[in-house]
């Protein structure tokens, strides 16, 4: 077996990103209830970004001791990963098996980690790492959105923004599914072929409608739409108020992301919100999982994970990376994506590390 290391970071530093440095990683004695595993894919998502700035509530749970320097958090809270080792005492998994992590900052920037049985959750057999490590931030928020916040029927209408986002894509197809039509916002671009191509893209994904973001002032595409629910990954004041403009009255508008500014004073949200009597909510995807048993849970991943397998869900476009111990700059690999993903503009593509024990094609 390769030897273990891990990414970690210092909390505080001028430039938080340069801090991250690949040291190797030692293990105890594996307890009755813990699973040794080795990560095959992990997503770099806006929540690690957020927690290496300390922006996040909670904080890594797994730490490095680096001899006489201290101790090193390592950042992480997504990924699919191979059993390799169980204890005595973990039922239902068996060695080979695949799984994803179901809880937050457990440290996956990692090669290889030692976790309680009772913080994974085990993916369809057979199904690519590439997709499974996208379940539980990409397709399981897109699931519970739907599910959990306002109820839908067929022929309903919703709105989300950041369209061109991992989230989007998925509850644009989950919302397909189901027969409810979506109207997907995107960022207003300088180049109408841009636009187009955008367009085109989206809808081939389950997008009833597109606009961008100044069209929804004017919402000509929207004429006679009843929008029901409203879902804002963005949390900007004047794009939240042109949404919550166009739904109709008693519809919900969920906040589930805050990938933009912080606010406009010009605007009065409240009003606005009183005046239609919409209901304002907030998504936490930790609230979705801990009010679903463990074999709900695992019901709903073996769900989802099928409807990958049968085609019902693809992937978006995902920038892929190698995380090679052979390769001699990896740590400066790992940092600079890290640095890219975290100067994206809201929907850019997300980033993926493939490890060396994934065997897949790309």
């Amino acid at each position: 077996m390769s030897k273990s290391e891990s990414l970690v970071f210092t909390y505080g530093t001028t430039d938080v990103v340069e801090s991250l440095r690949l040291v190797p990683t030692s293990f105890g004695e594996l307890g009755p209830t813990q699973v040794f595993v080795q990560f095959l894919a992990v997503p770099i998502n806006p929540l690690d970004l957020l927690v290496l700035h300390g922006q996040y509530p909670v904080k890594p749970q797994s730490h490095v001791s680096i001899g006489a320097s201290g101790s090193y958090p390592v950042p992480g809270s997504d990924g699919v990963a191979r059993v390799l080792q169980m204890g005595s005492a973990v039922p239902d998994l068996q060695i080979g098996d695949e799984v994803i992590v179901r809880t937050h900052c457990q440290g996956t920037w990692r090669t290889h980690a030692q976790l309680e049985a009772s913080h994974v959750l085990k993916v369809p057999s057979g199904l690519d790492p590439r997709y499974s490590t996208l379940l539980r931030m990409g397709v399981l928020p897109a699931f519970f959105l739907l599910q959990d916040y306002h109820p839908l029927s067929p022929g309903d209408w919703i709105i989300l923004n950041a369209a061109t986002g991992t989230i989007s894509h998925f509850v644009s197809q989950i919302a397909q599914l189901y027969g409810v039509n979506v109207v997907s916002v995107i960022r207003d671009r300088s180049d109408d072929g841009e636009r187009e191509r955008t367009e085109r893209s989206l809808k081939s994904h389950g997008a009833g409608v597109v606009v961008t973001e100044s069209q929804l002032t004017t919402a000509e595409a929207l004429a006679g739409r009843r929008i029901v629910f409203g879902i804002d990954f963005v949390s900007d004041d004047k794009l939240t108020a042109a949404m919550a403009g166009v739904l109709a009255p008693g519809a919900t508008l969920l906040t589930a992301g805050f990938l933009g500014p912080a606010s406009a004073p010009e605007v009065n949200l409240r009003k606005l919100l009183w005046e239609r009597n919409i209901t304002l909510r907030p998504f936490r995807i930790s609230a979705s999982i801990d009010k679903r048993s463990a074999e709900a849970q695992q019901s709903v991943i073996n769900w989802l994970g099928g409807l990958w397998q049968r085609g019902a869900l693809t992937s978006p476009l995902v920038n892929y990376i190698r995380w090679d111990q052979q390769d001699e700059s990896r740590e400066s690999t790992l940092r600079q994506a890290v640095n890219q993903a975290q100067n994206s503009p809201v929907g850019q593509r997300k980033t993926v590390v493939l490890f060396g024990s994934y065997s897949g094609g790309q």
